[in-house]
């Protein structure tokens, strides 16, 4: 008997398993990494203009609340009743941007009441002051 006739030998396969679990690693991997840029993002400078009259240069309002709970509107102290009435007074209140200052130490009721009522008062331009 010849034993090497007997043995079959296998024939090469080629396992493409790892490498289809590498590919997805490296796309996930991409995926995650991978920034995302608006757009519309384009890094312009627009021209200067002597007559146009810029939004940059009118301040928005400003309401501040110290960590006792009172409330000021341009540093002017007013109750939360009186500021829904100047916040109502506003002219253009739709496109009249309002700038919401608090102590770190505020209650939180008194700033969520603050955005509450600049909610009613339809302003739709909020931002919340930090520090840096």
């Amino acid at each position: 008997m010849n034993i090497a006739q007997n043995r079959k030998r296998r024939k090469a396969e080629v396992n493409i398993v790892p490498m289809v679990d590498v590919l997805t690693v490296l796309i996930f991997f991409f995926l995650l990494t991978m920034q995302f840029k608006e757009i519309y993002a384009v890094d312009i400078t627009p021209p200067n203009m002597q007559s146009s009259d810029s939004a940059a240069k009118q301040k928005p309002d400003t309401i501040a609340i110290d960590k006792d709970g009172r409330c000021y509107f341009n540093a002017e102290e007013t109750t939360f009743e009186n500021l829904e009435r100047k916040l109502r007074a506003i002219p253009d209140a739709e496109n009249a941007s309002l700038i919401l200052l608090a102590d770190k130490d505020t209650p939180l009721h008194f700033v969520t009441s603050a955005i509450d009522i600049v909610k009613l008062c339809k302003i739709k331009k909020l931002s919340l002051q930090t520090d840096k």
